[in-house]
């Protein structure tokens, strides 16, 4: 396995973006179901911003998703773990389900 670390939403972000992207981050989840997320929440910088550990089959190159594109959805992906995070109270159920009612 991979481990991938992304930025979800921030203060860049509006929450219609946000929700796209948790979108992506599902039909991922869907499309790989041997695929595994973790939300994390910045203790500081963009606070706005949660962190997600994505751990799957796929390489750097390889992976099936959109990130680091520029367009208003992408998800971005970060070159390395962040230190300044702590494990989110809510996990990636409550973002999907968000997502889905803002539809």
């Amino acid at each position: 396995m991979f481990v991938h670390w992304l930025e979800v939403g921030g203060m860049r972000f509006t929450v219609p973006d946000e929700n796209v992207q948790w979108k992506h981050l599902k039909d991922y989840l869907t499309k790989y179901p041997d695929s595994k997320i973790t939300v994390y929440n910045r203790n500081s910088g963009d606070l706005c911003a949660r962190v997600v550990r994505l751990e799957c089959k796929q390489k750097y190159n390889d992976l099936d998703m959109d990130c680091n594109s520029g367009f208003t959805h992408s998800i971005r992906r970060l070159a390395y773990k962040p230190k300044n995070i702590e494990l989110c109270r809510v996990q990636s159920d409550y973002f999907f389900n968000r997502s889905e009612e803002a539809s």
